[in-house]
């Protein structure tokens, strides 16, 4: 009987690997509102933490077969049944493919240690790229699999056509021999024409926030300025925009002029490619050209781009090249970047650092299946380092998404909340906060629940009091 069991746990580990696959690639997905369409499954995997997940697959009535009183890491068979073995591994920081696996998603790599350790209910990591720390890299990650998204709605103060300028290829980066950092954002110049680099309140940096009502309709401008104003309250610097849809960086950038807030523009970049962001630089541009870049701390061009498959690593540092060549003729010469998952600028990282001017991602400890509420803090402050020696060191490190739902299903050890929801963000703060922008200002009824049910439950402001 014990055999039968231990069939049907394996059967029900290769349920969870089927339907592990779309829940971060979903939460990135539902940044914008707009039409639902089919996404394909992603190349690389949103590696934010290392580990290995083998598994098991048996083929036949696997349940009238007594299994055998050991599995090894090799096949294994009897008459009417194969076993192929299972472990979790817990990876250290450099990663090396394994040569086979019985799973439909891209292999994952480790070099661990021989003993194994439980894996957590969700697993969803593919491919793992190659951490640059000697630091081990946290337990399980999930790889999403196909979602659907909704596409951008078109800008309701859309600029007068694209912006293009000839093709540039950004240069191959090795790590230099010591950090630059002489304006305070790892790349030499004046700084943001009259705005420094980012500079919290304390371990209060910035926080997320898309001008959508709970129905998906545009905010009016004067609906846009409270929430500035409330952000400002709570003890915030500084604003992160996705996009410019719903007259974004003229409401939103109105708002921060007149409560002393910062900016952090969006490009977003999504299946309709590079040519649809490219009409966004216009329209950014021109804002800044007319009401001044001081109030404009970051630029970030593109969204998990590359994790999501719309353009290719190197697609996207020719497109930040045209980026920074357009603000800089717009008189703004503050940091810009692109922000990925942990994973993917580690994979990237020869074609990614040389082109932006600090390094960012987006680290999101719910989705990791092993790191509970407590843990959070501490979990978003190890990728950070992580994420810093990705660059050598030369580049400094921002975290651009990052909090914890309140309402929806578990993820393992990771369980929404709303004491949860607090206990995990005081502990970024706490741990990382400074460098933080925190997902996000309210919650989004708009969106699709996704696969955990947790998508529309991420609003957070009402856990901080007003300064």
């Amino acid at each position: 009987m014990q055999y039968y069991a231990a069939a049907a746990v394996f059967a029900s580990g290769l349920v969870a690997s089927a339907s592990a696959g779309s829940v971060h690639a979903m939460h990135h997905n539902l940044h914008k509102r707009g039409t639902p369409e089919a996404y394909s499954f992603p190349e690389t995997a949103n590696a934010t933490c290392g580990c290995t997940t083998w598994t098991t697959t048996w083929y036949g009535e696997a349940t009238l077969v007594p299994g055998p009183s050991t599995v090894s890491s090799s096949s294994s068979s009897s008459s009417s049944s194969e076993v192929t073995s299972s472990s979790t591994w817990v990876a250290p920081s450099t990663y090396v493919a394994p040569t086979t696996s019985t799973s439909e998603a891209p292999k994952p790599t480790s070099t661990s240690p021989s003993s194994a350790a439980p894996p957590p209910p969700y697993t969803k990591e593919v491919e793992h790229p190659k951490p640059t720390s000697s630091a081990p890299a946290p337990t399980t990650y999930a790889a999403p699999s196909s979602s659907s998204a909704p596409a951008p709605s078109s800008s309701s103060s859309s600029s007068e056509g694209g912006w293009n300028i000839p093709s540039w290829s950004a240069p191959s980066w090795s790590q230099p021999s010591e950090s630059s950092g002489n304006n305070g954002w790892g790349h030499g110049g004046s700084g943001n024409s009259g705005s420094s680099s980012p500079s919290p309140n304390g371990n209060k940096w910035a926080m997320t926030y898309t001008p959508y009502t709970s129905g998906g309709e545009c905010k009016s401008a004067s609906d846009v300025a409270n929430d500035i104003a409330q952000i400002k309250a709570k003890g915030f610097t500084t604003v992160r925009l996705y996009a410019t849809d719903c007259s974004g960086v003229q409401n939103v950038g109105s708002a921060c002029n007149e409560h002393g807030v910062k900016m952090i523009m969006g490009i977003y970049i999504d299946s309709a490619g590079l040519d649809k962001a490219r009409e966004q630089i216009s329209q950014l541009t021109n804002w800044g050209s007319s009401n001044g870049w001081d109030k404009v701390e970051m630029v970030v061009a593109g969204n998990e781009a590359i994790f999501n498959g719309y353009c290719s690593a190197s697609e996207l540092a020719g497109f930040l090249g045209e980026v920074k060549s357009a603000f800089k003729s717009a008189g703004y010469s503050g940091p810009v970047t692109t922000t990925e998952p942990l994973g993917t600028i580690q994979e990237n990282a020869n074609t990614i650092c040389g082109a932006v001017d600090v390094i960012a991602a987006n680290i999101h400890p719910f989705f990791n299946g092993a790191i509970s509420a407590s843990g959070a803090g501490d979990f978003v402050k190890s990728q950070l380092d992580l994420l810093k020696d990705a660059c050598g060191g030369a580049k400094e490190a921002y975290n651009l998404e990052t909090g914890w739902p309140s309402k929806g299903d578990s993820n393992g050890a990771a369980i929404p909340g709303y004491s949860e929801q607090k206990e995990a963000i005081d502990a970024i703060v706490a741990s990382a906060g400074g460098k933080s922008a925190i997902f996000s200002y309210e919650d989004d009824s708009w969106k699709a629940p996704g696969d955990l049910g947790v998508e529309q439950f991420w609003g957070c402001a009402s856990l901080f009091t007003d300064s």
